[in-house]
């Protein structure tokens, strides 16, 4: 077990209640004093339920939320109905250099200031932003990868131990941002990825073949570096969002706001060939969007369903109130042939992170899922999800699981039963923090959400509130 020094929480509320940073790295089994398990645990899954977010080792002189935050992972280990959790930061080069110091070396992405003398004597990368690998963690071609889309992907072991920073054997560049939001094909395995730059050209398409290799990299003529977190394929293309919200990283080194949105002009969509052809471009009315949840083709129409916001959730200032705003699961069809983009809402409920069926990325698919709320009222800085909500995309028909109140779930994985092809027949499985229970980790029912969770997995220590998590089908330890 490691720990760290106390930590002043005060400066943001992004870093208190259960968004607060967890200080030591714990393992534990099941038995007296270790995991609990109420319920029963699917015996036939064997694998790996793991989730990266933001947690903070050193006291920071400023936070912003969700950009900022040492990545850390918790993982859930599956073999024959058995469980095993632990939880491990990820030592990235800037993290270690930290480590050694004993202090904050780098500033937030809110307030970015280049690493001081000592920092950079002892080891410490020279750039004003550290690579954080707080936002994503994935498996694909025998690698665990820890993603955040301003640097490099960080290897890590099964048992969530740093290996360091990975290229895909050259491919990627000093300066190339490796997106934190790859898809992983369903019907070829390839992993569809991007890279972003801060200077021309600043957008790059890039697809690795199953066993991790590049095979193709294909620049995106943009004229800026906007805010482009995620990337969805649908069928033959993978489909983007350009939305005029942009970052000034000489404006956050000077004291300025880094964060520009211009309200006032439309979102673009791209489309881009998986083959490297030309990319078709569409226009909408002004929206944001953090994350896709899934996509296909069918001729030649696109359909790609998403969380659609108004605007940007994220600013300099943490009493904003913009991680608030109303976000709700939307379906758009672009047409290749006409240009004409249609987008329709699929119900009121506020809610994020999309997931769908791995297996089916990029293919046509019955059932969504994301983390939701039906509070009206809630405390602290950002909506809390007390529940999960599936989407039947053929019918219309949604349902509801609520953890109480108070309660926090996180993202819903789909994972696939083993011994069935059915979307139905898979499990979801999310981490949940509970003001009475504590935290756990639920195993819903993907085909009969409202009968509750099949187990849940009552784990001694906080999990605290995080972003992306995925199933690693066969990875134990």
């Amino acid at each position: 077990m490691t720990s760290r020094p106390s930590i002043d929480l005060s400066i943001s509320p992004y870093l208190q209640a259960n968004y607060a940073p967890v200080l030591e790295e714990h393992e534990w089994d099941e038995g007296d004093g270790g995991l609990r398990v109420e319920g029963k645990v699917p015996e036939n899954l064997i694998g790996a339920f793991m989730r990266n977010g933001p947690n903070i080792a050193w006291q920071p002189d400023h936070y912003v939320y969700p950009a900022d935050g040492d990545g850390m992972v918790h993982a859930v280990y599956f073999k024959g109905g058995r469980v095993h959790y632990r939880n491990r930061w990820v030592r990235t080069a800037g993290f270690l250099v930290e480590e050694q110091l004993g202090r904050s070396c780098y500033g937030s992405v809110g307030k970015i200031r280049m690493p001081d003398e000592e920092t950079l004597a002892a080891g410490g990368p020279g750039s004003p932003m550290k690579n954080l690998a707080n936002t994503n963690i994935v498996y694909h071609g025998e690698k665990l990868l820890a993603l955040w889309e301003v640097g490099s992907a960080y290897e890590l072991k099964a048992d969530l131990s740093t290996v360091g920073e990975w290229d895909y054997d050259g491919a990627l560049m000093p300066g190339d941002g490796l997106t934190a939001h790859p898809k992983i094909c369903g019907r070829t395995g390839e992993l569809i990825t991007c890279t972003q730059r801060w200077d021309a050209p600043y957008y790059t398409l890039r697809i690795m073949d199953k066993n991790g290799r590049q095979t193709l990299s294909r620049v995106v003529d943009m004229p800026d570096r906007a805010v482009m977190h995620d990337m969805q394929i649908c069928g033959d293309y993978v489909v983007i969002f350009y939305p005029p919200a942009f970052t000034n990283l000489e404006a956050g080194m000077t004291g300025g706001n880094p964060f520009i949105w211009h309200g006032e002009r439309p979102s673009r969509i791209c489309a881009i060939p998986r083959d490297g052809g030309d990319p078709v471009w569409f226009e909408k009315p002004t929206f944001f969007s953090w994350h896709f949840t899934n996509g296909f083709q069918s001729g030649s129409k696109l359909y790609v369903d998403y969380v659609w916001m108004a605007t940007p959730p994220f600013s300099n200032d943490p009493n904003s109130g913009l991680e608030r705003q109303t976000r709700n699961m939307h379906r758009m069809t672009l047409d290749l042939k006409t240009g004409e983009v249609t987008d329709e809402k699929l119900g009121p409920t506020y809610c994020e992170f999309g997931r769908a069926d791995d297996r089916l990325c990029g293919l046509q698919y019955r059932y969504a899922f994301a983390a939701a709320s039906d509070n009206s009222e809630w405390d602290g800085p950002n909506h809390d999800y007390n529940g999960v909500i599936r989407y039947d995309m053929d019918t219309g028909d949604t349902r509801f699981w609520d953890y109480g109140k108070g309660a926090n779930a996180g993202e819903p994985v789909h994972v696939p039963n083993p011994d069935s092809e059915r979307e139905e027949d898979g499990y979801l499985m999310t981490f949940v923090s509970h003001p009475e229970e504590g935290a756990f980790m639920s195993i819903l029912s993907a085909g009969d959400i409202e009968r509750g969770p099949l187990a849940k997995i009552y784990i001694p220590t906080r999990v605290p509130n995080g972003f992306h998590a995925n199933w690693m089908p066969g990875l134990t330890i």
